[in-house]
Parts: C-alpha cells; structure tokens; sequence
C-alpha cells in the first residue's frame, strides 16, 4: 500500500495512502498556520496481476478503445 506523509520537521502528521488526501490535510493544516509539507511516496507501484474469470478460467478481456467490439 502507498505511504504518502504530511510532515512537520521530522514529525509525521498524517499517513495516507491516496496522495489527494495527504495534499488537501497539508493545505487545511498551512491555512490554520501550520508549516507542514507533503512527502509523497517514491515506491513504484506494484503490477497489477491478472484477473481470472472463474466461468472460462481465462484471463479478462481488457478494453482498448471506448467502442469494445463484442
């Protein structure tokens, strides 16, 4: 899971996994006075592994283009 930190100093403030919501608690923090910053987290995100359909025990057909020709 991402880890993204609301630090003030060395002090962690605020762990989140969505860096939206560790940017929108900084911004409501520095409104209130507080200098704190946002650390996102520099980890690549993991591949995602592949979905089996339980009925054909294949893999999911995946969608290229808006009209999926079916």
């Amino acid at each position: 899971m991402r880890k993204h930190k609301v630090m003030l100093g060395d002090k962690l403030l605020y762990q989140a996994s969505q860096l939206s919501h560790a940017q929108r608690f900084a911004k409501a923090r520095q409104a209130e006075g507080v200098p704190c910053h946002v650390v996102p987290d520099e980890m690549p995100k993991p591949p995602r592994k592949v979905r089996i359909n339980s009925l054909t025990g294949k893999p999911y057909r995946k969608v290229t283009s808006e009209k999926a020709v079916r």
